[in-house]
C-alpha cells in the first residue's frame, strides 16, 4: 500500500520532502553567496589600498607636493586615510580604508580597517 508504483508515484510520507529540503538549503546557499561577494569586495579594497600607497609614494619620491600626492591616492581610495613619513631619503606611505559594509551577524569577523604600506627612496635631485 505504501510502496512506489511503477508509474513514478511516491509513498505518501515523501511527498513534501523535496520542498522541505529546499526550504532549508536555499537560505544557506544565498548566505554563502553573499558572504563570498562580500569577501571579494574586501580583496578588491585591499588591492586598491596597495595601489594607492604605491602611487602616493611614487609621487612623493618624484618631488610632487604632499597635497598633490594625496589627491592621486584619493582617486583610487576616496575614503582612505594617507599618512606620509619621510626619513632621510626613505618615503613611507600608509593607506588605511574602512570597508563600506559589514555583513549582518558577522561583524565580529569583519576587519575594522584595511591597511597597505609602501616604501620608496626619493629620487636624487637634479641640478
Amino acid at each position: 500500500m505504501g510502496e512506489a508504483k511503477p508509474g513514478g508515484l511516491r509513498r505518501r510520507g515523501e511527498r513534501g520532502a523535496v520542498t522541505a529540503e529546499m526550504a532549508l538549503v536555499l537560505p544557506v546557499l544565498v548566505s554563502v553567496l553573499l558572504l563570498g561577494i562580500w569577501s571579494i569586495g574586501l580583496v578588491v579594497l585591499n588591492i586598491r589600498c596597495i595601489d594607492a600607497a604605491r602611487d602616493v609614494a611614487r609621487a612623493v619620491a618624484r618631488g610632487e607636493p604632499v597635497d598633490q600626492a594625496k589627491a592621486i591616492g584619493r582617486r583610487t581610495v576616496p575614503t582612505g586615510t594617507f599618512v606620509i613619513t619621510r626619513e632621510a631619503s626613505d618615503i613611507k606611505v600608509v593607506v588605511t580604508a574602512v570597508p563600506a559594509h559589514a555583513p549582518p551577524l558577522l561583524g565580529v569577523f569583519s576587519p575594522a580597517s584595511l591597511t597597505a604600506t609602501a616604501m620608496l627612496q626619493a629620487e636624487p635631485e637634479t641640478p
